[in-house]
């Protein structure tokens, strides 16, 4: 680096100083310093021993050739096994190893050395997949029982289990995991996390499973419940720090014929919400719903299953529309986001103060615009619907499958159909669909049988069409995809639809107008990011569902 001009001598001689006094790798030094990337590093590494580099894409290892290498020294000396031949076996590594190093683990391994060099966090991910999350705390685990055994002393399994167990919620912090489930099984143990909205199988150490009790109890006292009772269920809290962060782990337990199975939910307390700018909408969409921020009064609803981002696009809105000129009031079950400017209210059911409740006092207090965090009942229904004729902006949720499902929904609660048509603005439908990694994505070629759907989406291109996957790698954690965006379709209520709304006219038919009107659905939405190379065609597929272009 220092021949090639990209690091001064005495640049040098200050960071081998400081590693010294750090106790600390000089490579490491020059990643955390941002002086190299790992990839850079890595690349020089391999110029200066001629040794390859693992490809993110190359075949993963089979279970023979993991079982090659014990959990212990795979840990210890941060290698990990590629591929078995007769006399030798291929290593993964970050960094070229000296001969002593080298000699040494041909006498462990009983074999002959190969080697190929990738980054610190790709290893790290290799070894976590293959060899389980959580490996180290759990080795040691292992190795203190083993002591007292032949000690002759009492072994304490529960000893090591938090160490096992913080393990468990760090990696699933870092994936961005929004729960975890560890489910007790007959013989085994299943830990899975929801990533992007997704549940995984998180591969855990060999031998845990025989201490699936102790995990279950360590984590109820973790969260301060009782571990004597296992027949009720139980709820409780664990608060977490991770790299300046601070996490509330909410904690369920549910009493199940194989024993106590646990939910951990997620919450990040220093998460903040996205601006309307970043959620993600085509640029028609943003000046669309721009204008109906700024209406003096109706109803916008946004519509989607739980987990699709209604409530971020709610405060995107909220954020665009807080000024000093309106004054802002919600009333939500939770309140998720702090807001200077803005009033918030939380639901209390337990004593009487549910959303009709809240809002019927609301509109006590001259407020421009109200958020109800959902419209759940009929009560409420009534309630938001009045608001948004007296001259009020009123946002809220309702759970319907697309935008044109809203309208017949109201109706179906019991408020009559000109009150909807003369009250509705503008509905949001969305989903949120993952994005492809980067890393290890793969081109690939349009199925026959999906031709006649896009050919009509997209006249102006031509067969054939690429679309892309992810085949798994380190950097998505083997699950082909990074991420999510958000997928949405917003129509905006025109006088055409407000007759077929008042005429009681179905869902099919408001879409087929809206649609003609210029609205762009959910699928053909999908389809642009599937042709883009941005998500899946499976991902596409498991959003939508049976929707077609038209909507039907």
């Amino acid at each position: 680096m220092v021949a090639e001009k990209r690091l001064e001598p005495e640049e040098l001689k200050t960071l081998v100083q400081r590693s010294e006094w750090r106790k600390q790798s000089l490579e490491s030094l020059l990643v955390s310093e941002g002086v190299v990337s790992e990839v850079e590093l890595v690349q020089t590494f391999s110029d200066l021993t001629d040794l390859p580099i693992l490809k993110s894409t190359e075949t993963l290892a089979t279970h023979e050739t993991v079982a090659s290498v014990p959990p212990h020294a795979a840990l210890r000396y941060r290698i990990m096994p590629l591929h078995r031949e007769a006399s030798s076996l291929l290593l993964a590594t970050d960094h070229p190893r000296d001969p002593d190093e080298i000699a040494e683990l041909m006498v462990i391994l009983g074999c002959s050395l190969k080697w190929k060099l990738c980054t610190f966090r790709e290893l790290t991910e290799l070894i976590t997949h293959f060899y389980g999350v959580g490996l180290a705390p759990f080795l040691r685990l292992q190795e203190n029982e083993s002591r007292l055994h032949q000690s002759g002393g009492r072994s304490e399994t529960s000893t090591g289990i938090p160490d096992f167990i913080d393990a468990l919620i760090r990696e699933a912090i870092r994936s961005h995991a929004s729960d975890i489930h560890i489910e007790p099984q007959e013989d085994t143990l299943v830990v899975r996390f929801r990533i992007d909205g997704v549940l995984h199988n998180i591969p855990l150490p060999e031998g845990i499973d025989s201490y699936q009790k102790s995990v279950i109890s360590s984590v109820k006292v973790m969260a301060n419940l009782d571990i004597a009772d296992r027949r009720m269920p139980q709820d409780g809290r664990i608060e977490k720090q991770l790299d300046d962060q601070s996490f509330d782990i909410r904690i369920s337990v549910l009493p199940t014929r194989m024993g106590e199975s646990l939910g951990l939910r997620i919450l990040n307390r220093e998460d903040t919400f996205l601006g309307i700018d970043e959620l993600g909408l085509a640029s028609w969409q943003r000046k669309k719903l721009q204008r109906l921020i700024q209406l003096p009064h109706g109803l916008l609803l946004f519509t989607g299953p739980t987990g699709s981002g209604k409530t971020t696009s709610q405060y995107a809105v909220l954020a665009e529309a807080n000024d000093s000129k309106r004054k802002i009031i919600t009333i939500e079950d939770p309140v998720e986001y702090q807001v200077k400017g803005i009033t918030q209210l939380q639901t209390h059911a337990e004593i009487g103060f549910t959303f009709a409740h809240g809002l019927r006092s609301i509109l006590r207090h001259d407020p421009d615009i109200i958020l109800v965090g959902e419209i759940r009942d009929d009560e409420t229904a009534r309630i938001a619907v009045s608001a948004a004729l007296t001259g009020h902006l009123v946002l809220s949720t309702l759970h319907t499958n697309d935008s044109a499902g809203s309208a017949p929904r109201l109706i179906d609660m019991g408020i009559e159909p000109y009150l909807v048509a003369s009250s509705l603005q503008g509905i949001i439908s969305q989903r949120l669909v993952r994005s492809i990694c980067p890393h290890c994505k793969r081109e690939d070629t349009l199925e026959d049988g999906f031709l006649e759907e896009v050919k009509p989406l997209f006249p102006e291109s031509t067969p054939p069409y690429s679309t892309w996957t992810g085949c798994g790698c380190p950097y998505c954690r083997f699950t082909g995809y990074q991420n999510r965006r958000a997928l949405f379709e917003l129509m905006e209520i025109n006088d055409p639809l407000r007759s077929l709304i008042a005429e009681r006219s179905s869902s099919s038919v408001l879409m087929q107008q809206a649609i003609q009107r210029g609205m762009i659905p959910l699928r053909r939405a999908g389809w642009e990011l599937v042709l883009k190379g941005l998500t899946t065609l499976e991902e596409l597929l498991r959003i939508t569902g049976g929707i077609d272009s038209s909507g039907n």
